[in-house]
């Protein structure tokens, strides 16, 4: 299971990452619940990723950050 950190890091990185829109997240507005997370996209769903991108990404993110070092 990813941590907190790690899925805001993921949502700024996943091509498919979309914010959910509701009443709840509008009235919220500039909270740290809005911020980019995939808690907040329309695929997370009973605390995981319909499209099954979480270790995709992480994967990707992990070999991107071995080829800055």
């Amino acid at each position: 299971m990813a941590s907190r950190d790690q899925l805001r890091k993921i949502a700024v990185y996943c091509d498919k990452y979309n914010m959910k829109r509701d009443d709840e997240m509008s009235l919220k507005s500039g909270s740290l619940e809005n911020r980019e997370s995939c808690t907040n996209c329309t695929h997370y769903v009973s605390r995981r990723c319909e499209l099954n991108l979480i270790d995709k990404v992480l994967s990707a993110m992990s070999m991107d950050t071995n080829l800055k070092s």
